[in-house]
């Protein structure tokens, strides 16, 4: 019986081997339908509720600990020692060679490392650091540790976190806006998007160089990367006049960007580069048509207008690739 891991892999290429037209759409549901990986049924969801009670005990009892010692060195104790335990135990079930914890592996390891950051930071709190001080530390402290770990054990999900944390550290926050809404802003774009190009980099290295011993760490880097890194050019188009430089330069850098996107991802064979860097320029596209002309029509005389340009820019692609492959055949 195949494990969860070969039947995604499969999956995937499946997906690959049909867009590049080297198996019949009746083969590839075939394939799919036999090899797929399974559906999320009422098990899964029993169980997805049972970790998430889960998470939500721990964190309240860690809570209720901390408060009652009334002491921060006692609270960022605790929570290194549960972050440091509970992070072990998640690596631990995610080496397993059926892939029995697949799900609750991720959540214990999750609720470690989330545990281990928060505990830096009550440490160094506790010290008497400054906020900026204290965030510019536990990066470092948080980072290594955990790149280390998800190498040392090849854990993609790991690396994954220490990803999120390190952009989080570069300058993303979030807090929520009100009405059960959330918010996501980008102190720094520039500075975020040099940040991001560099994961990218760093993910076409891994996919060309070392994938063998790093299994899908490159996607991990490309996915984060190109999403903080198209994000941040986005948000420079939108908000570049008022405090980074004229809008213009921004505009053409993520043209730029999203087009290198798709000639790189057409020259390395890599689906994940084309397709973010078509649904870049498409929404680079619609963004500067909705600032120019949302006050000056009628809302479905744009949408209108704005979704048929969108259609005959899709067929003229289409026809052109076409076009593109019969050349080449």
């Amino acid at each position: 019986m195949a494990s969860s891991a070969v039947r995604e892999r499969l999956a995937q290429d499946l997906g690959q081997w049909l867009a590049d037209g080297l198996v019949p759409k009746s083969t590839h549901d075939l394939l799919r339908e036999r090899y797929g990986a399974k559906e999320f049924g009422l098990g899964r969801v029993i169980k997805s509720f049972g970790v998430a009670g889960g998470i939500l005990a721990f964190f309240g009892l860690l809570g209720l600990v901390a408060a009652i010692s009334g002491s921060k060195i006692v609270a960022a104790l605790l929570m290194l020692a549960a972050g440091s335990l509970l992070t072990a135990a998640g690596i631990k079930l995610a080496m397993d060679k059926l892939e029995r914890y697949s799900l609750s592996s991720k959540a214990v390891v999750m609720l470690g490392v989330m545990a281990a950051t928060l505990g830096v930071g009550v440490a160094l709190d506790a010290m008497g650091m400054k906020t900026n001080q204290s965030v510019l530390l536990t990066g470092p402290i948080v980072l290594i540790p955990i790149g280390y770990l998800a190498y040392r054990f090849g854990n993609t999900f790991l690396l994954v976190l220490g990803l999120l944390e390190f952009f989080h550290w570069v300058g993303t926050w979030n807090q929520m806006w009100g009405q059960s809404t959330y918010e996501i802003s980008i102190q720094d774009p520039r500075m975020m998007s040099l940040a991001a190009l560099a994961a990218v980099l760093v993910g076409i290295y891994h996919e060309r160089e070392l994938r063998p011993q790093t299994g899908r760490f490159f996607q991990a880097y490309e996915t984060l990367g190109l999403i903080y890194l198209n994000l941040s050019l986005l948000i420079l188009t939108i908000e570049g006049g008022h405090q980074w430089g004229d809008a213009s330069f921004w505009i053409a850098a993520l043209s730029a960007v999203s087009l290198a996107e798709i000639v790189a991802g057409a020259r390395l064979h890599n689906p994940l580069l084309t397709g973010f860097g078509v649904t870049t320029f498409a929404i680079n596209i619609f963004t500067r048509y909705y600032e120019r002309f949302w006050n000056r029509m009628h809302a479905s005389v744009f949408f209108l207008v704005g979704g048929l340009a969108l259609f005959v820019l899709g067929m003229l692609c289409e026809t052109i690739l076409r076009q593109a492959q019969r050349r080449l055949a």
